[in-house]
Formats: C-alpha cells, structure tokens, sequence
C-alpha cells in the first residue's frame, strides 16, 4: 500500500505543476480564502473586546455593588466606602447617584437620567469624564454647571456654555450652565445623560449618604469572579455584579455577529473549493485515456482516487500554509496599526489568537479536500476500454 501511495503521490505532484497558471489560480484562491479567515475572525475579535473594554472603562466597574431587591440606594456609604479602603485588591471606587429629572432649553424639553459622581474618584475608576466631545470636566465643587450626553445636547439644540433649566424629580428646578458635552458611544447613555458633581445632587435631591451604585476597580479585572464573595462579606452586601456578568449581553451580541462573520469568510472558501473541484474535474475529463491506460497495466480504483483526491490535498497544503503566513502579517498588521472609531470615542485593532491558525487550517484544507472528492470518485470509477477510445 505505501509503494501505491508514493506512486500516487508521484503522479499527483508531477500532474499539478503541469499547468503553472492553473496551478497559480487555485493556490491564490485557497490563499485568499484561508488568510481572510484569520484576518476577518481576527478583526471581529478585536472589534468584540475593544467595545467589551471600552463599555467596562467607561461605563463600570470590574464589581459593582447595587442596592438591596426592593431598595433604591445603597445606605450607610461612608461606612462602606471606609471599609472598600481597607481591602488589598481594590485600587479604586466610585459612588454614583442615579436621578430622572427634565432638561429644557427655550422651547424644547427632554426625560432625563441625572448622573451624580465625584469627579476626582470616577477618573480613578472609569474613562467617562475622558470621552468629552467638547468642553471641559467639572470638579466635585461645581455648583452651577452639568455635562450633557451627545445626542442630548443635539435634540435640545444645546451647546458648551448654554443655560438650561434641570427639573429634578422631586420638583425642584435650578438653572445650569452647560460645561462640557460628552460622547461615550453607548446609545442609552447619550441620548438622556446629565452628569453633576454628587454633592451639587445630594443638595437639590436631600440626600446624604447614599449612592445608587458603587463601582470598585481591582488591582487586576480578572479577580472579579474570585474577589466578588470577598467584597460581599466585608461590605455586608448581597447585589455585587462582575464586569463579565454587566457585559453578557454584549458578549451574547458578539456570538451572533461573529457567526455572521462566519458566513462572509465562508464565501471566498466555498469559491476556492469550487475551483479546485473543477479543475481536479476537467483534468479527470481531459486524461480518460491516460487513467484508462494506468487502468489497463494494473492499476487499482482505489489508486486512481488516490492519485487525485492527493492532487487536492496537496493544493490544501501549499493554499494553506501560504493562506496562514499571510493572514497571520494581514493580523500584526491591524494589530500594530489600529483605527479610531469616532462613535465609541475608542481606537479598535485585530487581535490574534493562535486559535485563529487552528480554525482556518482545518476548515480550509478539508473543504478542499472534500472539493477533490468528486472527481477522484468519477476518475477511478473511469471505463478501461471507452477512456482507450476517447469515449
């Protein structure tokens, strides 16, 4: 059997370098097709984590300590905030303070959520008050000035500097002056926001000591799942969410759209395959009279199959080993030179993976593989006397 194999492998290797443009035509398409495999799945990656790490640097804590079921606030902050600076692992926290309000300007109004934080430990915690479109940060002694969410400030015509008048929830109204506008690239989050200083909303709202979140950052995001029983204990809480459990939906997202992904890359593999099965075909077609020979001095069905079922794997091969050395430079390429994404306010690159060779290496070469599989079964199943007559 390894004597017929060595023969096969003989013919098969002198057969496809007969034809060099042949040869170069399903090589690039298999290369193609494999490289944009790794460089597609790469960038989707990229583009997952990076919105995954944005929304984490921006919107929350690797743990976040919520108010009790049926609780509003959180109560007794100071005690907790004492006892949060006494924990080894925690680098940082931030108590915010969640308010609805109406925002007016001139004629227009618009439902709004009231953000109240200390502007000094949220930049500890989060890249909020960084993703400013225009304007400047406040300072937790601002009395009389807000930063206002992108589209917000675009529905109600408002800019840096305007005065606008904050109705709070509890009735009050106060005039503000518009300090900055900022842009995070979170839907939700822009088109309602009003972010002020705590203390400015613990005075118009009567509240004291109460936060409606606390966002905590760790010495390092992946102890979240460890330290989260820890945090609970020692701050005698019951509603810590990780970073990983506020970002499952995004994650769920990211499933999907990568099967989607999936399917793109699919259709440069399905053209490359289809190429190689044709050729392998019209060569079947074109060397009747050659099998029918090889068939008449002896040789097998099965080493006829064989002969052009390695004709594609070694099409496979040389296609994906070239397909995987270019996709992996395509790869440190977007790595190296990431692109800014003016929405999210958040430059996105590629990420690799070695993952990324073992799924192109092994999707690409058995379609090929497969796409071989029909004419070799059409060649060795070949007529002996009508393939010597050219019938």
């Amino acid at each position: 059997m390894s004597v017929d194999l060595r023969s096969a492998l003989f013919y098969s290797k002198r057969d496809i370098f007969k034809n060099k443009k042949i040869f170069i035509f399903i090589t690039l398409s298999i290369i193609f097709a494999t490289a944009n495999i790794i460089a597609v799945n790469a960038l989707m990656d990229g583009m997952i984590y990076d919105f995954v790490d944005n929304t984490v640097e921006s919107s929350i804590g690797h743990l976040n300590i919520y108010p009790d079921d049926n609780e509003r606030f959180i109560d007794g902050l100071g005690l907790k905030e004492q006892r949060l600076d006494g924990l080894n692992e925690v680098e940082a926290y931030s108590s915010r303070l969640s308010a609805s309000g109406v925002l007016s300007y001139k004629e227009l109004s618009a439902p709004i959520v009231i953000l109240a934080l200390d502007p000094e430990k949220e930049t500890k915690v989060t890249e909020l008050l960084q993703k400013l479109d225009r304007g400047a940060v406040i300072n937790s002694n601002d009395k009389n000035t807000i930063l206002v969410s992108y589209r917000l400030a675009e529905d109600l015509k408002l800019d840096v500097g305007d005065e606008a008048d904050l109705a709070f929830e509890n009735g009050d109204v106060k005039i503000y002056s518009v300090k900055g506008i900022v842009r995070t690239g979170d839907k939700d989050f822009d088109s309602s926001t009003v972010i002020m200083p705590m203390n400015e909303a613990n005075r118009q709202l009567a509240i004291d000591n109460s936060a409606s979140v606390i966002l905590v950052r760790l010495s390092d995001k992946e102890l979240a799942g460890t330290y989260k029983p820890v945090l609970m204990r020692e701050l005698e809480v019951n509603n810590v969410r990780t970073w990983e459990e506020e970002t499952g939906f995004l994650l769920s997202f990211a499933d999907a759209w990568k099967g989607f992904t999936a399917v793109i890359s699919s259709v440069g593999l399905i053209a490359a395959a289809i190429s190689v099965g044709i050729v392998i075909y019209i060569n079947v077609l074109h060397k009747k009279r050659q099998i029918g020979i090889m068939k008449a001095i002896g040789a097998k069905d099965s080493f006829i199959f064989a002969v052009f079922i390695i004709e594609a794997a070694l099409f496979g091969v040389i296609g994906v080993s070239i397909g995987n050395v270019v996709g992996y430079l395509v790869t440190r390429y977007m790595e190296a030179h990431p692109f800014y994404d003016a929405i999210m306010q958040t430059w996105i690159s590629a990420r690799f993976g070695y993952y990324l060779f073992y799924n192109a290496t092994i999707v690409s070469f058995t379609v090929t593989i497969l796409a071989g599989v029909y004419p070799a079964i059409k060649a060795s199943r070949v007529d002996i006397i009508k393939a010597i007559w050219g019938r």
